[in-house]
């Protein structure tokens, strides 16, 4: 009897080094996951940029205002139209 504990002490405590791996495994899923979505973001945070920079125009520079809108400007400043996407 005291083999068979002593044996099963043994293996429990041989493999317990693999018990981490799934947290590990999961951790480096969540992160893969977070890049994904952070490169999402970006993409689509360009793809707006350029769409508004198009609607303004090449020289123009422009606000994104409070209610969504975006407020275009002449290169001296002056405002020249209020556009919403």
């Amino acid at each position: 009897m005291n083999w068979l504990a002593a044996t099963l002490i043994a293996l429990v405590l041989g493999t317990s080094h693999y018990l981490d791996w799934p947290s590990e495994f999961e951790a480096a899923q969540d992160a893969a996951a977070a890049y994904r979505a952070a490169r999402t973001e970006q993409e689509r945070q360009q793809r707006f940029e350029a769409a508004v920079q198009a609607m303004c125009g090449e020289n123009a520079a422009w606000k994104l205002l409070d209610d969504g809108s975006i407020q275009c400007f002449t290169h001296r400043g002056q405002k020249t139209r209020k556009v919403t996407l």
